[in-house]
């Protein structure tokens, strides 16, 4: 991506915290998953497109986009015999050799990954903040995204983290550098030493008249909307990424110099 590109990028971020919020436009749905078993259930009316529970590894077409060991295998902190994914960015760290220069630790995942518009997919995941985890109050922490492909402007989905709330966002239409919707999200501070399971239920589309956007942590129904385009135009292999990303680290105050998140499983599936 160009220089210009990449302070376009870090522009649309630093928007998201003013504009997420006002700018959301979030609605309730009749559908509630109050528990993982119904979750499976519905899962049941999919079919999978990819899935890993990292046992046998990273799979080697998957994109990893980090320093160092900023991605490794780990166990499971609550259970030693499943295997997990540890991301962790470093502020002391040089990342100019990382994708745009800037702090990440990512996987981004490969076909048959991929987000074709008026499409309807499930996507589950799974992450664990460490008891000793750090909020950082000034700036956001991208944890999970579906990005656009060559389009400059903000993921088309991101999950984030700043101070103790999660945030979700949505961009898409013509307009690709404003959020067509967004939610501030409670509460991250009681989900540090366990894991916080997230469905997105995703039917994109650059229009709005067909696009639907729905969240579920721990099976219950946190964002839903119907009203907002999700996807960029004409854009039909949006692909997913999940670990950490923290686009303005280097240049802006911080409260943190290291962060670590987990990350478990991950089913995508289509219908």
């Amino acid at each position: 991506m160009s220089r210009r590109a990449t302070v376009a990028m870090r522009c649309v971020f630093a928007a998201l915290l003013v504009t997420c919020i006002c700018n959301a436009q979030a609605q309730d749905v009749s559908v509630q998953w109050k528990h993982d078993p119904g979750m499976v259930a519905l899962a049941a009316t999919y079919q999978s497109l990819y899935e890993s529970d990292w046992t046998a590894g990273i799979d080697q077409r998957i994109g990893v986009q980090s320093n160092g060991a900023g991605i490794a295998i780990v166990d499971d902190p609550l259970n030693p015999q499943r295997k997990v994914i540890r991301a962790t960015i470093d502020r002391s760290q040089d990342y100019s050799g990382v994708a745009n220069g800037v702090p990440r630790a990512e996987l981004l995942f490969p076909a048959p990954v991929r987000f074709a518009q008026q499409h309807d997919y499930l996507i589950r995941w799974s992450t664990f903040l460490p008891a000793d985890f750090e909020f950082d109050n000034q700036q956001l922490t991208i944890m999970t995204q579906v990005h656009q492909g060559e389009w400059v402007g903000g993921p088309t989905i991101a999950l984030a983290i700043q101070g103790s709330r999660y945030a979700i966002s949505m961009h898409g239409g013509e307009n690709h550098t404003d959020v067509s919707a967004g939610k501030w999200l409670c509460c991250a501070d009681a989900d540090r030493g366990h894991w916080v399971n997230w469905s997105l239920h995703y039917v994109p589309d650059d229009s709005a008249q067909h696009a639907l956007t729905e969240l579920y942590k721990d099976g219950v129904s946190i964002f839903a909307n119907r009203d907002a385009a999700n996807a960029y135009p004409d854009v039909q292999n949006a692909y997913l990424k999940i670990g950490l990303y923290k686009p303005d680290w280097m240049s802006k105050a911080s409260d943190v110099s290291r962060s670590t998140v987990l990350f478990g499983p991950v089913r995508v599936s289509v219908r």
